[in-house]
């Protein structure tokens, strides 16, 4: 079996969106910076043999923002500028609240689902789609949902700090009040450094 590290997008691959970060969505090509440093991490990582997948919320499709196919194509654009060094990209499109002014072509991901974190699906579905030994991997991610949805798919965990991650951790959903990571961090680079010396 094989070897992962799962990445969060917005934050930890690409830059988070200009304006608040707690509520903005990056849908488009222009607006995909990739954040300093990711591509010499994602090498370090492929050279100890370990594959790069980015698993993310992409709510901006459930609210009509976005198609899925509009999203598959921001991502392949986002793979191009790291020269192809992500393996593969799962995304949860739902959302689980309904709301009036959902397009109607949106509306059927308006639904409670196991793929959205802190859910575990999108890693349980990329182990089973690439045989993956998720005791022999890790989840890294700015928000602690990530990190929930790491653990309870049997992976270790790293919380990295962005700009963000204290205020997106206190808005967002709340952990069990005994949850922690296994580690915390500053950066990306600090992540894969414990990754690749465990």
């Amino acid at each position: 079996m094989r070897k992962a590290v799962f990445f969060d997008r917005d934050g930890i691959i690409i830059e988070l969106p200009r304006g608040d970060p707690q509520y903005g969505f990056t849908y488009k090509k222009e607006d995909c910076h990739i954040v300093p440093g990711t591509e010499q991490a994602l090498t370090a990582l492929k050279e100890k043999g370990f594959l790069r997948i980015v698993f993310t919320n992409q709510p901006c499709i459930a609210r009509g923002l976005v198609s899925i196919e509009e999203m598959d194509r921001v991502h392949e654009f986002i793979n191009q500028q790291l020269g192809g060094l992500i393996d593969a990209f799962y995304t949860c499109p739902h959302h689980p609240e309904m709301h009036p002014d959902v397009p109607k072509h949106a509306k059927k991901y308006r639904i409670p689902c196991t793929c959205r974190k802190p859910a575990p699906g999108l890693i349980l579905n990329a182990a089973k789609d690439l045989d993956i030994d998720l005791r022999k991997s890790w989840a890294v991610g700015d928000l602690i949902t990530d990190t929930m949805a790491g653990h309870a798919a049997g992976c270790k965990t790293i919380l990295v700090s962005t700009p963000a991650t204290g205020r997106r951790i206190v808005s967002s959903h709340s952990a069990p009040e005994n949850f922690e990571p296994d580690f915390r961090v500053k950066s990306l680079e600090d992540a894969v450094r414990i990754v690749v010396s465990t």
